[in-house]
């Protein structure tokens, strides 16, 4: 709703920039010796680019909005474990339907900026703020990574510590049955 409230603001403020910049000028103002022209309109110069930029921090509070809100209509969870075995939405993407809790070789939860891999500079200062899960694993396809944010779950960061706990859980009796063998 917090997105969706931001989305209605910018547009409609980015709409009253688009209607003061097309309005027409005021009349002139009549006084008893004559005529005074109308004050010269103050304009703000930079006003397309305050409408572009507001309309876009719209579009992306519109994208935000739908996405937690789909996430919320659903009620599907982001990932979970059912016999040693992880599913995930973001697995099946990726052309896995699970993942062998054996077969998961790295399991990290900190702060998103901290995690492996490249990330582009807008994602990466947006990341300090933000907390993840990463996932690697192997498969016969090849190895692969799973990233989970705090924003993709309910529950936020403390969800993801619990579920990152639960799955070394997991994995630590298949390690030992792998030893054992």
């Amino acid at each position: 709703m917090l997105f969706l409230a931001f989305a209605v603001v910018a547009f409609v403020v980015a709409g009253l920039m688009y209607d003061d910049a097309h309005a027409p000028p005021p009349p002139p103002v009549p006084l008893a010796g004559g005529l005074w022209p109308a004050p010269a309109p103050r304009r703000d110069p930079l006003a397309p680019l305050h409408m572009i930029v507001l309309i876009g921090a719209g579009c992306g509070c519109l994208f935000y909005a739908a996405r937690h809100g789909r996430r919320a209509a659903t009620a599907r969870v982001a990932a979970r474990i059912e016999n040693g075995r992880l599913y995930s939405d973001l697995l099946h993407d990726a052309g896995v339907a699970s993942v062998d809790a054996r077969d998961i070789t790295q399991l990290l939860v900190d702060r998103a900026d901290r995690l492996p891999g490249d990330l582009s500079v807008s994602v990466g200062l947006g990341a300090r703020f933000r907390h993840g899960l990463y996932l690697a694993y192997r498969t016969d396809q090849g190895p692969g990574v799973l990233r989970l944010m705090d924003n993709d779950v309910d529950g936020g960061t403390e969800q993801l510590r619990r579920f990152a706990a639960y799955l070394e859980a997991w994995r630590k009796p298949a390690a030992d049955r792998m030893r054992q063998a």
